[in-house]
């Protein structure tokens, strides 16, 4: 419990005192110290915020709450004498400027040197700043313009040997939540490039500073700060609750302070808390990979991902989806522009996460024969004896994206525009269209990635020996192929009403690749109104 420290001056917010044990698991005397001690659950979310990922303008890093997980929490602690020793992990934020430090730790001095100090920590946040939403709007302004300044830099970012304990014991009415994990077509093992020092283009898009930037000039807009204060006032205390929230929330409705075990991290940057926020809940409870995707999408800036990225991927993390989805969901070009869902839920209106990180890494990985083809003859100035390597280096790096989104645009130019079966939509429509169906994406990207195999030796060599001029033939090429190949396919195929409704199964797979063999195979003649696909008679599928 703390000991609060009162002041004659009214101005100067209360101290709240909490006796503790401080410790370094690194090696390293650069890292943060870990500080253990106990404080109830109404009084630590005084001073430590749960900031939720609500929108793209409030940039959290918390799932949002989930009520039933709350209330299960709150009958657990009312039940019996049940008790839940798990710590609470909050990242206690590094100030600004030294003068500006909420929360400061003090040493025991007779523990100077030793491994695990006594130690104080004293709070002074003062919670009436939150009434003023000017006041919460200038906090928040500094921290942004702090991360920007350094230019992705993570500051007192913890080595990779030091992530806290994760939970072990707590009942799973209480667990911070597994979810049913999205599966709707299997996945590739995911690998780490083989060039993974090698950094992407300056002018790639940077979806966590351009949000930063965003989130900055809406601190402006005083109408918007009173519609988003709860979030905003999350943001702007001095510590944050990286694992526990549940836990919290359900021990504060029980309104008898119930006392927890707080493990803090001390001077705990923000990109350090997403790491560990990631590891935390990654390793041990399985997080939704479209989760750890968005937070560094949108909580992240591009320097402060890479920085994180060799931590993340020794701890198991899929860091290479970022990259995938920074193509695929958040670049403006693309077909799919904002369509993948990246929630925890399934959501109608948008296609399934790991359809769309299948159909990418088909593009990213390059492992595809037609592609195989494509790079070998992509870079002409590269030789050597890694030149192999190197090649597809560049190829992750740089150009897959443009590639994938060269044919699906030319896909969607096609399509976009038509009508579906479903009356009053079009064919672009999640949820009211054939076409954006997660198994019947992957079975037209296949079969046209089929089609270029197929072409002769002259539609992969080429005539100049330099790089930028042989990207844009070789594009121009997939272009001009990719509207030959969807000539087979009519609007019609895809806007009439289709009998085999469950597309995932053996048969119904079955079904819609022949379908759509058959129309390539005949230069769009072939009756695809009796097939199995379109009569529903999929039984009599060979």
């Amino acid at each position: 419990m703390a000991k609060k420290q009162s002041t004659p001056q009214s101005a100067v917010p209360a101290v709240l005192v909490y006796d503790g044990i401080a410790y370094r698991q690194s090696r390293d005397q650069s890292a943060s110290w870990v500080i253990t001690f106990v404080c109830p659950a109404e009084e630590l979310t005084t001073w430590s915020g749960i900031p939720q990922r609500t929108d793209q303008t409030v940039i959290g890093f918390q799932r949002p709450e989930n009520e039933d997980r709350i209330e299960k929490a709150k009958k657990f602690f009312e039940l019996g004498i049940n008790q839940s020793p798990t710590a609470i992990v909050v990242g206690i934020h590094p100030p600004t400027s030294p003068d500006k430090r909420s929360i400061r730790l003090e040493f025991d001095p007779a523990d100077e040197g030793k491994p695990i100090r006594r130690c104080k920590l004293h709070v002074s946040w003062d919670v009436s700043v939150e009434d003023n939403i000017e006041e919460i709007a200038s906090i928040i302004r500094e921290q942004l313009t702090s991360r920007l300044s350094q230019n992705g830099s993570v500051a007192g970012a913890l080595p990779p040997s030091q992530v806290p304990a994760s939970p072990q014991s707590t009942p799973d009415a209480i667990t911070e939540g597994e979810q049913d994990e999205e599966v709707e077509l299997p996945e590739e093992d995911e690998e780490e490039p083989e060039d993974a020092e090698t950094e992407a283009e300056e002018e790639s898009i940077e979806l966590g500073r351009s949000l930063i930037e965003k989130l900055l000039e809406q601190l402006e807009n005083k109408e918007w700060c009173e519609e988003n204060i709860d979030a905003l006032r999350n943001m702007a205390r001095p510590a944050t609750i990286i694992d526990g929230q549940h836990r919290i929330r359900g021990a504060e409705r029980c309104e008898r302070e119930i006392p927890f075990t707080v493990c803090a991290i001390y001077d705990c940057p923000w990109p350090e808390q997403i790491f560990q926020f990631t590891v935390v809940n990654y390793t041990a409870k399985g997080i939704p990979d479209q989760f750890i995707t968005a937070n560094a999408a949108l909580s992240l800036t591009r320097g402060e991902l890479d920085g994180l990225k060799r931590r993340l991927y020794q701890a198991g993390v899929k860091v290479v989806e970022y990259d995938l989805m920074r193509v695929v969901n958040f670049d403006s070009r693309s077909a799919f522009y904002e369509l993948v869902n990246l929630g925890e839920k399934k959501n109608p209106s948008k296609i399934g996460y790991k359809t769309m990180v299948q159909m990418a890494n088909v593009w990213y990985k390059g492992k595809n024969h037609a592609l195989k083809r494509i790079i070998s003859n992509l870079y002409p100035s590269v030789n050597g004896p890694k030149a192999k390597r190197v090649r597809m280096g560049r190829w992750m790096n740089e150009d897959w994206g443009d590639f994938f989104l060269a044919f699906w645009d030319v896909v969607h130019d096609k399509f976009s525009a038509h009508t579906s079966h479903d009356a009053g939509h079009t064919l672009w429509e999640v949820g009211h269209s054939n076409l954006m169906i997660a198994v019947v994406l992957v079975e037209l990207q296949s079969a046209f990635l089929q089609n270029i195999s197929q072409q002769n030796k002259r539609f992969f060599q080429l005539d100049k020996p330099e790089d930028d001029w042989a990207k844009q033939e070789f594009l121009k090429r997939i272009r001009e192929q990719a509207g030959e190949f969807l000539e087979s396919l009519p609007p019609a195929f895809f806007s009439c009403s289709w009998g085999t409704k469950s597309l995932n199964t053996g048969a119904g797979r079955l079904a819609l690749r022949d379908a759509i063999g058959n129309m390539i195979g005949t230069n769009g003649t072939f009756k695809y109104q009796q097939s199995t696909l379109v009569t529903g008679k999929v039984e009599k599928a060979k």
